[in-house]
């Protein structure tokens, strides 16, 4: 296993302004991470722009791209067609990357008012939206994965469920609809821990050789709070043999998500984020 970093976190800075794709890629690099993973902001109409800089940027610094994530629209419930160009965008983008994989929530479905959760016509309802970008992308080369996700109870009540793919037989058969084995699975531990709890490694095993890829974060009070590991409560003494169990060798990538660190910490951050990783890396030899 390698320690990764998603770079696109450090885009923000504190206090307002952006960093440039070659400052986030070089200070993953200057850290020691010599894989990433880069998102650009596909609902900005200079996406491809960023994309391109990006690329540059890791063959500047000898840094490999390994995915890059898909947007969705389950929180931000643009219109469909909308949604659905990005989705496009998204593939395109992770071929100018170079990355070798893209991920995907599959997780576009909204029960109707009055409706209850109905996970088969969910998959379906998924499958109409996100089809056509998964599609173009293993027509472009990339190889696309299904990320798990986790029940918030979003806009429902506290006994309903808001949330496709949580539950791991329907991660399977999300899946199984393409028949291809070039879509697989990202397993998300934060998530991960916040559906399933102590049973996370079952799961893992579960999954297998469809894990083709990770988000690593921590979290506690059932919160996905995307923590740097160790900083909440979850097992990584456990959870790391499960993954190394099922033949998984490829990146841990650290996928911060909140806080935004003022300069005189950020490079500090970074080699602490790199030594936890090169940790949960060391776990899974």
């Amino acid at each position: 296993m390698v320690p990764s970093f998603f770079a696109s976190f450090l885009k923000n800075r504190r206090g307002g302004g952006k960093r440039s794709p070659d400052e986030c890629v070089r200070l993953c690099a200057e850290a020691g991470f010599g894989t990433i993973d880069y998102s650009p902001d596909f609902w900005d109409a200079e996406w491809e722009k960023e994309a391109r800089a990006a690329a540059e940027a890791a063959a500047k610094y000898g840094v490999e791209i390994a995915h890059s994530h898909a947007p969705y629209n389950f929180y931000k419930k643009e219109p469909l067609e909308v949604f659905c160009e990005k989705l496009q965008n998204a593939a395109l983008g992770a071929k100018i990357l170079g990355a070798k994989y893209l991920v995907f929530h599959f997780d576009e479905y909204h029960p109707l008012p009055g409706e209850c959760f109905d996970a088969e016509k969910g998959l379906k309802t998924a499958f109409e939206v996100l089809s056509p970008a998964i599609e173009k992308t293993l027509d472009l080369g990339v190889e696309a994965l299904l990320e798990n996700t986790f029940e918030d109870h979003h806009r429902v009540g506290p006994l309903e469920r808001s949330h496709l793919c949580g539950e791991i037989n329907e991660l399977e058969a999300a899946i199984g609809l393409f028949n291809d084995s070039r879509v697989g699975c990202c397993w998300d531990f934060g998530h991960g821990h916040l559906q399933f709890g102590e049973t996370q490694p079952e799961m893992i095993r579960r999954m297998g050789k469809r894990i083709r890829a990770t988000h690593v974060h921590d979290n506690y009070y059932m919160k996905d709070l995307h923590l740097l590991p160790f900083y909440g409560n979850l097992d990584w003494e456990t959870l790391i043999p499960a993954l190394k169990a099922t033949g998984y060798d490829a990146s841990l990538a650290f996928e911060a998500g909140y806080g935004r660190f003022p300069e005189e910490l950020i490079a500090e951050f970074m080699r602490l984020s790199k030594h936890a990783m090169d940790l949960l890396c060391r776990m899974g030899k």
